[in-house]
């Protein structure tokens, strides 16, 4: 237990988004209750000390150090305004073992103690020190097994041909009846067959994207599986060169390997006839090696494509 001293306590608190989803409220009030009757309880047996501030991150990772209320309890720790941290286990604090490390080195130099609830750690002394930092590895080794683990399963997944998150093509919908498969999406599966069509016809991206802005072609304008931003809902050189070059559209699941490009047989039936995919990127590399690089002025086949459209 911590020495006699009439500390002024920093309570920290953190939440995870998925805890906060869960239950919005509930696991913040928890820790608070817990460390609050921690500090009463010691107040019983002697002058254990006060409150100063709780400090409550919602719905952030301990993945690093990016936390408002984190950042804010540090800024009162230097100013010596708290000489105490609480909180219910280290994980709150911090998952990093380098950001740590940090944060002790400061409070070591501001003689600012910490305790964790569930460790039941006492820093004020040379042996729970010690018993400190080998939890916090074993927490890192933990951390990075699990994230060696989820790799491994992504991988796996890829090289059996499942798609594994991520944007889905335009023409492709999410299969909700086989895992990790993809369902074609009419009618935007037609207007990629139809975009290939235009561009082996018209002979070059610029004449093609304008083609099929002109007949009215229009890409789904939302993201499914991810991306944050939304589709243009025309058609440019760039996304039309990116349908072109995908081989999702044939059936065929790339991914990457120790920094090697690699293929699998996908889950899902092709969008694109095999034939007229590969004429198409024959053609297309045939241009870009017979033409120099488009100019950024030059990418877009109207002057105002991706600022202004209906």
């Amino acid at each position: 237990m911590l020495k006699n001293k009439n500390f002024n306590i920093a309570l920290y608190i953190r939440v995870s988004t998925e805890e906060q989803a869960e239950n919005p409220e509930g696991s913040i009030k928890n820790q608070e209750q817990r460390l609050r009757e921690a500090v009463a309880n010691r107040n019983k047996q002697s002058n254990f000390g006060q409150i100063f501030n709780v400090y409550v991150d919602a719905g952030i990772s301990a993945k690093d150090m990016n936390r408002p209320a984190l950042q804010s309890m540090l800024k009162d720790m230097r100013a010596q305004k708290i000489n105490l941290v609480m909180v219910i286990e280290i994980s709150r604090l911090s998952r990093n073992n380098r950001d740590f490390l940090n944060m002790w080195d400061m409070m070591s130099e501001v003689k600012c103690s910490f305790m964790s609830l569930r460790e039941d750690f006492d820093t004020t002394t040379a042996a729970g020190e010690m018993l400190l930092f080998q939890l916090m590895n074993f927490a890192q080794f933990e951390r990075k097994q699990t994230s060696e683990r989820v790799s491994a399963n992504i991988l796996a997944r890829a090289s059996r041909g499942l798609y594994n998150g991520g944007t889905i093509p335009l023409g492709f919908k999410k299969c909700h009846t086989k895992n990790g498969s993809l369902d074609i999406d009419e009618p935007h599966a037609t207007t990629v067959r139809i975009a290939f069509e235009a561009f082996l016809r018209e002979g070059s991206l610029s004449r093609a994207a304008r083609w099929m802005n002109d007949n009215g072609y229009k890409a789904k304008a939302h993201l499914e599986g991810g991306g944050s931003r939304m589709r243009l809902g025309h058609f440019t050189v760039d996304n039309l060169q990116a349908i072109i070059r995908n081989k999702a559209y044939i059936g065929i699941k790339t991914y990457t390997q120790k920094g090697e490009q690699k293929e699998a047989k996908a889950v899902w039936q092709p969008l694109v006839n095999e034939m007229i995919f590969q004429r198409a990127n024959e053609r297309l590399t045939k241009n870009h090696s017979r033409l120099k690089p488009l100019k950024e002025t030059s990418k877009h086949p109207y002057l105002l494509s991706g600022v202004c459209f209906v």
